[in-house]
């Protein structure tokens, strides 16, 4: 059964980055389809195993949701981030999450340099982190569908950070 984790998280997140890049989307069928599957596989390998992937996915769209409210983030990327999150659980999730932060950034800066606007992004960037530091008092509050802002796959950003995490894996702490 663990191959066949794997194997189900590999094809979710290699159709997830297709959909993203060819029509910026993440459809709700592959993001259904991927939280049934992971709670399936969980299922299948005990209760304890089952309510660690229940969390998994709490816990990602507990994180998720906040920013596509705040227009950070595209409800497909929170539905495929709580979908991940049955596979991995929520310690795996921390990982998940940074190693996606990580190729969003990265996107984010290729884009910009792509498109010549690398200048703009950090004038962006330190508006939006000035807006979210002083609570609203300075900076600006900028949102996926501001004028002027361009978005990169983020999908793309997960499928990389579910990968990274499953190759370098991480925890923060210790034993107890």
């Amino acid at each position: 059964l663990p191959a066949l984790r794997l194997l189900l998280l590999l094809a979710l997140l290699s159709i997830a980055v297709v959909t993203d890049l060819r029509w910026r989307r993440i459809p709700n069928w592959l993001t259904v389809s991927g939280l049934l599957s992971g709670l399936g596989i969980a299922a299948a390998l005990g209760v304890g195993v089952l309510l660690f992937a229940l969390a998994g996915a709490t816990l990602a769209f507990g994180l998720a949701v906040p920013l596509v409210a705040l227009g950070a983030l595209g409800g497909g990327d929170a539905k495929l981030l709580a979908a991940v999150g049955t596979f991995v659980g929520p310690g795996g999730l921390l990982s998940v999450v940074l190693y996606g932060a990580l190729a969003g950034g990265a996107l984010a800066l290729f884009s910009a340099i792509r498109r010549r606007a690398l200048v703009e992004l950090l004038q962006g960037s330190f508006l939006v982190f000035s807006y979210l530091i002083t609570l609203g008092r300075r900076g600006e509050r900028l949102a996926l569908k501001s004028p002027g802002t361009h978005s990169v796959p983020y999908g793309v950003a997960i499928a990389a950070g579910a990968l990274a995490s499953w190759l370098f894996p991480f925890s923060l702490g210790g034993a107890l």
